[in-house]
């Protein structure tokens, strides 16, 4: 049988959106793992059958090594170092099913300072190193949230050899901004955020249109850059947006698709519809994107243009999304 999985990565990457190595067994291997604070606590919260914590050592160990090291550095509170190394060290275990990037979030607390986001990016990066002697860190990418601080850390960490993706991604002036920055990696937001957190909510306003735009101009530009759309919550969205450069998937939505035959998809039709004959943007996006383009050495400029864009109710999304991350 072929399921709605193995058709989908005739169409894109597909990357695991968990630290759970088990997942990785049953559906890998990946190219690419991405997680966040939210995705390494429930890693770090799951019990074994004796009722402890399954990665108690691991734990354990991370909080050894982060009193060690806060010893020897004032940089980050002790809290902040063991929790980084745990996120790490989880990653690091996905090692055998990946062929591609590990993406460890920074501290959203930290989204509105560029010093303190490039400093908690260069921790994390040298964690691997630190974790793993011999790991290459090439294959390290840092999340960073797009507010405007956070893609100046990006600018500031690409120059220093250190791979970024720019992440909660809601409109066309970060996306300029990612592409000018040098980002690596950048993920678009399906849906908000609070989707994965109140089981009432249903996010009316899709960024769909947003996905297909970047990866147009992303290509257009000829910019080394992936996206990788995320914040996906049905099997519709994620055939939708078959033909991005790479999917990020939670593991109901790889069980969903691993179980769902190819040939009974009732919404063939659909399947790639956000990459397929896209509609020419009409002369107020064009102007809007060009902009953009002329503002991202302007930091006033820049932040007027995206306090303006998009539909009503935005502005109050991305805020949301970046305290939750």
């Amino acid at each position: 049988m072929t399921s709605l999985l193995d058709q989908l990565r005739t169409l894109s990457v597909v990357d695991a959106d968990t630290l759970d190595v088990a997942v990785a067994e049953k559906f890998g291997p990946f190219s690419d793992c991405t997680c966040n604070q939210a995705i390494a606590y429930g890693e770090l919260s799951k019990l074994g059958p004796d009722g402890k914590l399954f990665n108690e050592q691991l734990i354990l160990d991370s909080i050894k090594t982060a009193h060690w090291m806060f010893s020897k550095q004032s940089d980050a509170t002790l809290e902040e170092l063991a929790v980084e190394l745990m996120t790490v060290a989880l990653s690091l275990r996905f090692a055998p099913y990946l062929t591609g990037t590990f993406h460890v979030q920074t501290n959203p607390k930290f989204a509105f300072s560029t010093k303190k986001t490039a400093k908690n990016a260069e921790r994390i990066y040298a964690h691997f190193k630190q974790l793993s002697p011999g790991f290459d860190t090439s294959r390290v990418s840092i999340k960073i949230p797009s507010t405007y601080e956070g893609l100046q850390a990006c600018r500031e960490l690409e120059a220093k050899g250190i791979n970024t993706l720019a992440t909660t991604v809601f409109c066309m002036e970060q996306v300029v901004m990612a592409v000018d920055a040098g980002c690596k990696y950048m993920s678009p937001y399906v849906n908000e955020l609070r989707v994965h957190f109140d089981p009432d909510f249903i996010d009316e306003k899709k960024a769909f249109e947003v996905c297909g735009e970047a990866q147009r101009y992303v290509e257009a530009r000829g910019a080394n850059l992936k996206l990788l759309p995320a914040s996906v919550t049905t099997i519709q969205e994620v055939m939708e947006l078959a033909g991005a450069h790479h999917l990020t998937l939670a593991p109901a939505m790889l069980t969903e698709l691993a179980a769902t035959p190819a040939d009974s998809y009732v919404a063939a039709a659909t399947v790639g519809r956000i990459f397929k004959a896209p509609p020419p943007l009409d002369a107020q996006a064009v102007k809007a994107v060009k902009a953009a383009e002329a503002a991202v050495h302007d930091e006033g400029t820049w932040r007027l243009l995206f306090n303006r864009s998009g539909k009503k109710g935005r502005k109050e999304r991305r805020r949301a999304s970046w305290c939750r991350r």
